[in-house]
């Protein structure tokens, strides 16, 4: 990024602040829309906050945004504040005006538009919402705006859901929330619910905790949306997936509610088109998913276990778990089924996957990429790694090998130089770093990978 003369600073204030994905946000929408922008983090105690706002307004900062523990606070220092975040008791966005910053609420609209994006409608919904904090309240609140019918707020204090109960049944003017505790769950009528889980727990690094753990509850979830992003399937979204309930994470929220802040700072509309961009780098970001691809023969199963055994990733072979699913080898899929059957089971395993899977090294099959689907998916579940290996070395290491399906017949070794040069631009196309691998031990191989990564 040029930074000159008349470049706008917009940040975010919050205690801590380190760890903020946001300016992978803005910094890549401004980069899109070629707008003269630059987002940073500014760590901002509450003691200091008052004078943080005054002095970014002196200092012609275009915008900013609030994260913990500033939300409630910064009310107290702006010169407007919306209606909605006024009810909700909460700003995260501070837009610039004539005469200081008026605060916006983007998290509840950020959710809403998530929420939307999964073709979920809320209007006439039964709701179960887990907690009472914060972030429950702009739950609720969005609830109740789009007019869901009956709306249960669960939490392990009673006294704090009634409270919150209460407030928003008298600001909308009708009773549909009620307060429970965590375990009034089994006094519920047992039909779906959509839950939103809005508690802090499950939270890397307690990735194996959930609000509530028995897996009774769970066969009351028809669709469950967790707030937190970070692991990408928290213990409540697979106790969802395993009761046969669809499951969503807080990372498109976080990618919308940035998007709206953008929007109100520059008076400006941003299409999905580029909103599916930047999300695509929030992925990448987030999951800290390796995936390897390249020609059969190039070691990405070897490669993978090294990776997996040294640096603590779990190992995944697209192959093996098609092999699983269909109860034969590939060589008897492609034999009894076809090659089209085959390349339909490995699109329908690595959907499944990028639903769920993080903290992975992934081995695929040579034809996947091939794919335009499964080119989309392999870019949303990591960061894509291209074995490139000479056509020389594969016929050397394949020598003798009866299992490859596609192999099979007159001259493999034509076979293998004609596949390997139709498909190395497709490799090239989809990875983030290409690797050359012949002649290379599988420890350097390992060690580019790595290194490659933590510069990317």
């Amino acid at each position: 990024m040029n930074i000159t003369g008349r470049t706008r600073l917009i940040g975010l204030c919050g205690d801590p602040v380190e760890h903020t994905l946001s300016p992978l946000i803005h910094n890549t929408l401004s980069s899109i829309l070629n707008i003269d922008a630059v987002y940073v983090p500014f760590h901002t105690t509450k003691f200091g906050l008052e004078n943080a706002v005054r002095g970014a307004y002196e200092l012609n900062i275009l915008g900013l945004n609030m994260t913990v523990p500033h939300k409630s606070h910064v009310m107290d220092y702006l010169c407007d504040i919306d209606k909605a975040a006024l009810e909700i008791g909460a700003v995260n966005t501070l837009v610039r005006t004539d005469n200081g910053y008026k605060g916006y609420n983007t998290d509840m609209p950020g959710l809403l538009r998530e929420v939307k994006s999964y073709g979920i409608e809320l209007n006439n919904k039964d709701i179960i919402i887990l907690g009472a904090g914060g972030a429950a309240k702009s739950v609720a609140y969005m609830c109740m705006q789009e007019s869901a019918s009956n709306i249960f707020i669960l939490n392990r204090t009673l006294s704090k859901a009634t409270e919150l109960a209460d407030y928003l049944n008298d600001l909308f003017g009708r009773k549909c929330i009620s307060a429970m505790t965590l375990e009034d769950y089994k006094k519920l009528d047992k039909k779906k619910y959509i839950v939103f889980q809005s508690t802090s727990i499950g939270l890397h690094p307690n990735d194996n905790n959930a609000v509530i753990m028995e897996d009774d509850f769970y066969g009351l979830v028809d669709i469950g949306i967790d707030l937190i992003y970070n692991p990408f399937e928290t213990a409540f979204m697979k106790k969802c997936h395993t009761a046969g309930a669809k499951a969503y994470n807080g990372l498109k929220m976080l990618l919308y509610q940035g998007i709206i802040a953008y929007e109100l700072w520059n008076d400006i509309s941003i299409s999905e088109d580029i909103a599916d961009i930047v999300y695509e780098k929030l992925l990448k970001a987030t999951r800290n998913n390796i995936i390897l691809t390249g020609f059969m023969g190039c070691g990405k199963t070897t490669v993978g276990k090294y990776i997996s055994d040294k640096y603590g990733y779990t190992f995944v072979d697209t192959d093996e778990l098609i092999e699983k699913r269909a109860g034969m080898s590939i060589s008897s899929i492609f034999e009894t089924h076809g090659e089209d059957y085959f390349r339909q089971l490995e699109n329908d395993i690595l959907t499944e996957l990028t639903d769920k899977l993080s903290n992975a090294v992934i081995s695929t099959g040579g034809g996947l990429p091939l794919r335009d689907d499964n080119k989309e998916l392999l870019c949303r579940l990591g960061r894509v790694i291209y074995l490139d290996v000479e056509a020389a070395e594969v016929i050397k290491r394949l020598s003798g090998d009866t299992t490859r399906p596609l192999l099979k017949g007159e001259n493999p070794d034509k076979k293998i130089m004609e596949l390997i040069n139709y498909r190395k631009p497709i490799y090239e196309s989809v990875a983030d770093i290409s690797i050359q691998v012949s002649g290379v031990s599988v420890v350097d191989i390992a060690r580019e990978i790595v290194d490659g990564l933590s510069k990317a």
